[in-house]
């Protein structure tokens, strides 16, 4: 219902209005008697939802009842409650006449109203009821209400017409009524119905009070008279009323009303407005002009204030809504029913047609309701921003109070009008600008998001979402089983899963578009969290939490793996220290406990995560032992390189600890001693033989066309390392012909090079082996050390010509040229065979020659050099003894500031000075 019929005030104020009575003929005394009756018994307290006033009303045409103007802010109106009395004139009988004025007697006093019957037959009184609200009691519904009137004040206006108008104004320290009767205008107090004396307005058909948008200390009115003159006449605090203004006009007006913007009145058949000039005198210039003419006697004349400076006309089965200056902004409203009457309570506009009541929307121009049938009259009441229409029907006054905004966008919302809704919130706002602050339109605005939402249209949801600012919390809260966030999603079925998935989706676009303004929030990363497991791929999980980690709660690990999210919850608790448990839930994966994960990069994240990061150490020995056990014997060996810190005996990492785990597995032992030997440089006995010896394993073990590679390793590493036991190896090798060559190089570590030599050449014959051995065992030596090892090598091949003399013999040659190889030339020239000629002996000599003339220069450079530098320093040194320091009496010690009585002293750099014994002192301090 847009109107609600129950009366809500806690306590209202009625003013009545008596009037004197002229009775009828006692012809229709049955009748009269029957409703006499019925005053008499049915007169009771105010009850709610039908406010019914009984009282006395001598009319003998109900229809010329006193009328209401449409903005009179009165809170009842007075109506016949039947349509004829007994006339006084007719011929009854003098018990029937007591009868009657002790009825109407007892009828007075039980309204509160202390005038007598015959007072009240002398003259026209307004009364000033209170309408109360009764205690409910046990028997009274909880819903209902039950109201009392009571009159508080009475007043004789003097006057035997009935009043044709009323109107109550408050404004700042005025508190007038207003009383229009017999053609001329009383002012009251409304508070106490005193008359204001020396104020009347005579020859007066209708007025009306401004309606000022501001309050102020007066009170405008507007009035129109007899002699077809409008007059205004302002109204002060001190009482004083002044005309301030006069205007002709051609026809006298039956409707007026007046505001800040100017004047519309009507006749019976025109409407016209007065448009005031710019100027503040309305007695410069200015008249009325017509707006239209009504052509069709059946049409009344009525109008109403929509909005200051727009008022809405009657017109033939149209609403026309014009301005003082006669322009339209917008279309003709269309009645159904040919109004007779009609007042705007916004956003409202409600009709009095034939007999029933229409209420249409002025949003959309369409009939939202009819009510009360058989209704005559009704009036708009305004108090304490409360508007209450008032309709009365030929027995009972109805107060109507409009449903507020906030009812009438419920029903809306509730049937799904949304638009209407929507609009009917934007009209509570002047201005276009206030719509985006409005809390109303807000409101309603959130509310419209929230239903479509749920109705699945997303994307305008979302739309209204970002125009109101909305907190995403309200948004989640609307999503079942969202919350709490650190909840699991339940298993949700395939019917709802598309429903869940676009709710999620327009929930989560709208909280990145906010990002901005919601990232301060703890909540909004783990929302978006719950949110995209549902609705997001397993990489698009693992990458915001990569991202975002650090936002999240560690707890979420349990939501991600009850939603088998197994990668995404390890990368979780690893951003959050949770080392144990993020290599856990990779175990898990690798053994098949967890179903798989296809984001799993695989078993080697776990040596990854190992080297990057530094934690208990005892967590990563045991990882890399579970890696060896799965046999990722690389994996583990990375592991335990990486690892490693020193030799201590607590270090779970130490060499010693992880040989005794990698001898059983050979190949993961061989790349650990490799690393310990050559790149941590671990000069341990142990490890350096232990890996000579798997080198001679594995080369034993196979056949001499498949070793050379290991052979050539274990070859190197004899020449290079100096920490493993050589006789415990040469004994080793000794048991096998296999091995000669190494023989030989592990008779060289021992500083036996003859024998070495004698090995490589007179048994291997493998001179160019023999050649490249001499050259390493000349590096990092001297030069006196490299000669006797080119020597022995000399030695050798020389031994060696009566075997194989040409090739011995070019051998020699080359050696002997071979720059690498450093020999003392005039041992070696002098041990050369005789009979060699000098064309082979050419280059040899040639060599000699340069290098006997390269270390003659170098010695020369090398003298000159030293020379030069023992100059500088004499030179300088002369210098410094040709300086003169003056010392005399005068001069005071740097550190003891005492004056020197010797020669000697110290002098420093600044040029300061001091005592020689005062220097070693503070020199020693230092």
């Amino acid at each position: 219902m847009i109107i609600n019929r129950i009366l809500n005030l806690i306590e209202s104020i009625v003013i009545l209005t008596l009037l004197t009575c002229i009775l009828c003929e006692q012809q229709q005394q049955q009748q009269s008697s029957n409703q006499l009756f019925h005053i008499l018994t049915s007169l009771k307290p105010f009850r709610s939802q039908i406010c019914q006033f009984k009282f006395e009303n001598c009319i003998q045409d109900s229809s010329y009842a006193d009328q209401l103007d449409t903005d009179c802010n009165i809170y009842s109106r007075l109506r016949d409650c039947f349509r004829s009395l007994l006339d006084e004139s007719q011929c009854l009988s003098s018990q029937l006449k007591h009868q009657y004025k002790k009825a109407k007697q007892n009828e007075y006093e039980a309204c509160g109203v202390t005038s007598s019957y015959q007072s009240a037959h002398s003259s026209c009184f307004v009364h000033k009821f209170r309408l109360k609200e009764k205690k409910p009691n046990e028997s009274t519904s909880s819903q209902s209400k039950e109201y009392e009137c009571l009159c508080i004040g009475s007043q004789n206006l003097g006057t035997r017409k009935p009043i044709i108008k009323l109107k109550v104004v408050t404004v700042p320290s005025l508190h007038r009524l207003f009383v229009l009767s017999d053609n001329f205008i009383q002012i009251l107090d409304s508070d106490n119905l005193q008359p204001i004396p020396n104020i009347k307005i005579k020859n007066v058909l209708t007025f009306c009070i401004a309606n000022r948008s501001s309050q102020e200390a007066h009170i405008d009115i507007c009035v129109s008279i007899r002699k077809n003159k409008v007059q205004i006449y302002r109204l002060d605090k001190t009482n004083i009323i002044t005309s301030i203004n006069e205007i002709s006009i051609q026809d006298s007006f039956i409707s007026i009303s007046m505001d800040d913007h100017g004047i519309m009145a009507c006749t019976e058949n025109e409407y016209f407005s007065y448009n005031p000039p710019t100027s503040a005198d309305r007695r410069s210039i200015g008249s009325f002009n017509s707006i239209f003419e009504l052509n069709d006697p059946n049409i009344s004349t009525c109008f109403t204030n929509i909005s200051p400076g727009q008022y809405l006309l009657n017109g033939p089965h149209v609403g026309v809504t014009t301005s003082l200056e006669g322009t339209s902004q917008r279309a003709p409203l269309m009645f159904t029913s040919p109004p007779l009457n009609f007042i705007y309570s916004h956003p409202y506009l409600i009709v009095l047609v034939k007999d029933y009541i229409q209420i249409y929307s002025y949003l959309d121009d369409k009939l939202k309701q009819e009510i009360l049938k058989q209704c005559r009259t009704l009036t708009n009441m305004q108090q304490e921003n409360l508007k209450t229409v008032i309709l009365t029907d030929k027995d009972n006054i109805y107060l109507l109070e409009p449903l507020g905004l906030e009812e009438q966008i419920d029903q809306l919302l509730n049937q799904y009008r949304l638009q209407e809704a929507l609009t009917l919130a934007e009209s509570n706002c002047s201005l276009v600008e206030q719509r985006r602050t409005n809390p109303l339109v807000l409101l309603t605005k959130k509310r419209i998001a929230f239903i479509e939402f749920g109705a699945m249209n997303v994307v305008r949801a979302v739309n209204l979402f970002v125009e109101i600012h909305i907190d995403f919390h309200e948004i989640i809260s609307q999503i079942p089983n969202f919350l709490p966030l650190d909840s699991s999603w339940p298993a949700i079925d395939e019917n709802l899963q598309n429903q869940y998935t676009q709710w999620l989706n327009a929930c989560c676009d709208y909280m990145t578009k906010k990002s901005v303004d919601f990232s301060r929030h703890p909540d909004y990363y783990p929302a978006l969290l719950k949110a995209y497991i549902l609705i997001k791929s397993h990489e698009t999980v693992n990458e915001f939490i990569e991202t975002n980690s650090l936002h999240i709660p560690v707890d979420y690990t349990n939501i991600l793996i009850d939603a088998k999210f197994y990668h995404a919850a390890a990368l979780l608790s690893s951003a959050h220290q949770k080392h144990e448990q993020a290599i856990n839930i990779w175990k898990k994966l690798i053994s098949n406990e967890y179903s798989n994960d296809e984001t799993f990069p695989g078993i080697w994240i776990i040596a990854k995560y190992i080297i990057e990061r530094n934690f208990d150490r005892s967590l990563e020995f045991s990882t890399a032992e579970w890696l060896l056990e799965r046999h990722e014997e690389d994996l583990a060996i990375k592991i335990f390189t990486s690892k490693y810190k020193n030799e201590s005996n607590n270090d779970p990492f130490s060499s010693d600890r992880v040989i005794n785990i990698l001898k059983k597995h050979s190949t993961a032992l061989v790349a650990y001693l490799e690393y310990a030997v050559f790149k941590l440089k671990l000069e341990s006995d142990q490890i350096h033989t232990m890996l000579v010896n798997i080198y001679l394993d594995q080369i034993l073990s196979k056949s001499d066309d498949d070793n050379e590679q290991i052979r050539s390793k274990l070859q190197a590493f004899i020449i290079t390392s100096n920490s493993y036991r050589i006789q415990t190896v040469l004994n080793r090798v000794n048991q096998t012909n296999r091995l000669r060559r190494e023989v030989a190089l592990l008779n060289g570590k021992m500083n036996n090079f003859d024998q070495a030599f004698r090995i490589l050449i007179d048994e291997l014959e493998d001179f160019e082996y023999a050649e490249n051995y001499c050259i390493t065992l000349s590096q990092g030596k001297s030069s006196e050390d490299r000669k006797i090892v080119a020597h022995i090598l000399f030695k050798v091949l020389l031994n060696s010509l009566k075997k194989n003399s040409d090739k011995t013999t070019q051998v020699l040659l080359h050696i002997l040229c071979n720059n690498e190889i450093e020999f003392d030339f005039i041992e070696v020239l002098q041990q050369l065979p005789s009979h060699w000629s000098l064309a082979s002996l050419s280059q040899i000599l040639l060599r000699a020659l340069r290098t006997y003339s390269y270390t003659q220069r170098s010695t020369k450079i090398e003298s000159a050099l030293v020379r030069v530098q023992n100059e500088r320093l004499h030179t300088k040194l002369s210098q410094l003894k040709s300086l003169n320091t003056l010392v005399n009496e005068h001069r005071q010690c740097k550190h003891c500031l005492q004056h020197f009585y010797e020669t000697s002293c110290v002098v420093y750099q600044d040029g300061s000075q001091g005592h020689v014994h005062c220097a070693k002192k503070y020199n020693q301090k230092q």
